[in-house]
């Protein structure tokens, strides 16, 4: 999920650290907070970065820059795309950040909300957003009275093509960036009711845009249909789906229509949890 990044944020201020410790100690602490702001400015980026950014915006020497890629690239915890060269997450801390979102989601704000809808609606509900081109989720709560047993938790990833939240977000990106992800996209058919035809699925994306929710017919998993609606920050950008799952058998198409305004309110509240710019 893309977060801005402020100004102050970005400042290697070390006055308390000087005040606390023994001069030998002040290189360690120096090389921990460039380190950590490293790795805040790439993930706070919200996209691959050049190392002469990180150099230029973190006011540290392009040598130093080059030495703590390549240690953060050897243990997973950068990535550089093979093509520009630019620096973006590695697997080793998307992992870490789901690990956190794990150790505080049951005291999360949108957990509550979560819950709620849950409630209300007596239908599994998930939270999830764009990383990379999969859809990953954030949250999820199965209803107690219906569960719906799929092997999904958070962490899990998801395509885009053949899910409610990933066509929302196709639906909602920018023209370049939603370009970029279907021209690169692989459509299989993961069941009978999958798009796989690239016209199909824009008119698809359309349709979406205008309703404000997105319909998964089954095309994901057989006997299995769901519902979402977008999650958007202060400037209108899309930065995740909150989405509802039922078997066919007892959620249609037209019944997930009934859950809309209880979907579109929880959406707006979990935005507003999220304190998205």
């Amino acid at each position: 999920m893309k977060l801005q990044m402020k100004s102050s944020e970005t400042a290697l201020d070390t006055t308390d650290a000087k005040s606390t410790v023994e001069p030998d100690d002040r290189l360690k602490v120096n090389v921990f907070q460039r380190s950590f702001a490293v790795l805040e400015y790439v993930v706070r980026a919200g996209h691959p970065v050049a190392p002469s950014d990180i150099a230029e915006h973190l006011h540290l020497p392009k040598p130093t820059v080059y030495r703590m890629i390549e240690s953060f690239e050897a243990q997973g915890f950068l990535r550089r795309q093979f093509a520009s060269r630019r620096i973006g997450i590695g697997p080793r801390l998307a992992d870490f950040g789901f690990d956190v979102v794990r150790a505080s989601i049951q005291h999360a704000p949108r957990r509550s909300i979560l819950n709620a809808l849950v409630a209300e609606v007596g239908e599994t509900c998930n939270i999830g957003t764009l990383e990379g081109n999969e859809i990953v989720y954030l949250d999820r709560v199965e209803a107690k009275h219906w569960p719906l047993r799929l092997n999904f938790h958070i962490g899990s990833r998801v395509p885009l093509h053949c899910t409610a939240i990933g066509k929302l977000f196709l639906a909602h990106l920018p023209a370049n960036q939603r370009e970029k992800l279907l021209s690169a996209m692989d459509m299989s058919a993961l069941t009978p009711h999958t798009i796989v035809e690239r016209a199909a699925l824009e008119t698809e994306l359309q349709m979406i845009a205008a309703d404000g929710l997105s319909v998964d017919r089954e095309e994901y998993t057989i006997g299995v249909v769901c519902v979402a609606a977008p999650i958007f920050n202060k400037k209108g950008e899309i930065q995740a789906g909150v989405a509802i799952q039922a078997p066919a058998a007892r959620m249609s198409v037209a019944d997930a229509e009934r859950h809309r305004e209880a979907l579109l309110q929880a959406a707006k509240e979990i935005g507003a949890s999220f304190m998205l710019k």
